[in-house]
């Protein structure tokens, strides 16, 4: 059984439970990751016109905060995965076609 080190463990929890603070409306998610709303709603497995009414010009609806909540956690792993594919050296990732 691995060892843990409770100080890490603790700081993760901290921001696992600090992501659903950083919520990016769909908007912004989109704008930085350059998506379509047609992509963002097979991301999150909702209908286009469901993300449509989201980007309404006249009277647009406020995402329900469980998609805000998907978005967040989807974003906090993206900024993980960019965090260790710059820390991973180019022989791993080419060993594991990373």
């Amino acid at each position: 059984m691995p060892d843990y080190d409770g100080k890490r463990v603790i700081e993760l929890l901290k921001f696992m439970r600090s992501i659903h603070h950083k919520a990016l409306h769909p908007r912004d998610f989109i704008e930085k990751y350059q998506l379509t709303q047609a992509q963002l709603a097979e991301l999150l497995g909702v209908s286009l016109q469901l993300v449509k009414t989201w980007f309404a010009r006249e009277n647009p609806r406020e995402p329900e905060q469980k998609y805000l909540d998907r978005l967040a956690e989807i974003d906090a792993l993206l900024e993980i995965k960019k965090v260790i594919d710059e820390k991973i050296p180019p022989h791993l990732k080419n060993l594991f076609d990373l």
